[in-house]
């Protein structure tokens, strides 16, 4: 997701690629198809209306929490992380600064998976299930022993693993693969591409086999399950919507839409206590891109362009819960939470507070959660 402030800046440059109908800027391994996006939903009034409410938002660990795209808590109330070291470290929420230098948290080493770990959850039975970008879906324990479970499903590796949910008995963990296509380092083309290349798997940790619950999926990325764990969220990320599937009941094997036309490119997504879902939009949508979502051949040329040019992300951040019945019940938002917090990739529910965190800025964040009896 760090690139799609430069996908947004370089439609702008795009007659700079297509002068007279040549391209004149090379290759891309993207082959864009036309697709027609859901309505653009307001943002000055309704459920995702602007707002201020995480300009007061807690900063922490600017130093050294290093683009920690998820945070998990863990036994003991502290709190695991992954960072773009591919270190997974855990920190006190209690100490989260220190006297002398209040942009450093104090943290320990765990591991360090030599790879980029994102998604990240505990097992029951008290060691990490990882979503690894690099290396696919690895299990660490506390001692710091890595052991890699999956790289494949069906004879088709996977090249970008982004999340990932365990069920509450320990017997499977959910988990998707953005794209099979394109890897952490050329993401951005696969949501110029909307070709389909997510998937949302299953590991069964009795069996050791991976098995594929979707496919074509629009950038497959946050993974959680219901409260009752009869049904299992992902993200898509390219459709601006939340994809379920159906675990138990009559509905068991189908798939429907929990809630589509978001605000924006949802990532990560948590379940609280009660059952409601807490969901991360790093980036707002944008009506230009949209409007080349039915001209493959434009967004072809912005692929050849996105080679050769790198621009900042717009600053956003933004954070909804989402109830069972798909409604909205909570819309968090600042230009940057506490002055300089932004592009949030997970909203993680705990002790009262919600704590942000981010794959492109370092650092974390608290901020106080609406839902919170």
């Amino acid at each position: 997701m760090r690139a799609l402030g430069k996908v947004l800046i370089a439609i702008v440059l795009l007659p700079v690629v297509v002068i007279g109908g040549v391209v004149v800027f090379g290759s891309t391994p993207a082959e864009p198809v036309a697709w027609k996006p859901g309505h653009m939903p307001s943002l000055n009034s309704g459920p995702y209306a602007n707002n201020a409410l995480l300009n007061d938002a807690h900063v922490f660990g600017t130093d050294n929490l290093l683009q920690p795209e998820s945070i998990a808590p863990g036994p003991s109330g502290l709190l695991y992380t992954g960072m773009n070291t591919g270190e997974i470290v855990r920190f006190n929420p209690a100490k989260t600064k220190l006297p002398q230098n209040p942009q450093t948290t104090p943290f320990e080493l765990i591991a360090n998976t030599q790879g980029r770990p994102l998604g990240l959850v505990f097992h029951p039975e008290g060691y990490l299930v990882v979503a690894d970008g690099t290396k696919g879906l690895l299990k660490v324990t506390l001692q710091g022993d890595v052991t890699v479970l999956s790289t494949e499903s069906e004879g088709l590796p996977f090249k970008f693993v982004d999340d990932v949910a365990v069920a509450a008995d320990g017997r499977y963990a959910y988990f998707s693969d953005a794209s099979s296509k394109f890897d952490l380092n050329n993401y951005v083309l696969d949501l110029i591409e909307h070709g389909g290349n997510g998937r949302l798997l299953r590991y069964d940790f009795q069996t050791g086999e991976t098995q594929t619950l979707l496919r074509n999926l629009q950038f497959a990325n946050g993974v959680t399950l219901s409260k009752a764990g009869d049904y299992v969220l992902v993200n898509e990320t390219a459709a601006y919507r939340i994809t379920r599937y159906w675990l138990a009941g009559d509905k068991a094997g189908t798939s429907d839409t929990f809630i589509d036309g978001l605000p924006g490119f949802p990532d990560n997504i948590r379940t609280d206590a009660d059952g409601n879902y807490w969901v991360a939009i790093p980036s707002l949508r944008d009506p230009m891109l949209d409007s080349l979502a039915d001209k493959p051949s434009i967004r072809k040329a912005l692929a050849k362009l996105l080679n050769h040019v790198e621009f900042p992300v717009k600053p956003k951040a933004m954070a909804l819960a989402i109830n069972p019945d798909g409604v909205v019940i909570a819309n968090l938002q600042a230009e940057k939470a506490g002055d300089y917090y932004y592009y949030v990739t997970q909203v993680t529910p705990f002790g009262g507070k919600l704590y942000l965190s981010s794959v492109h800025i370092n650092g974390a964040a608290t901020a106080s959660n609406p839902l919170s009896r």
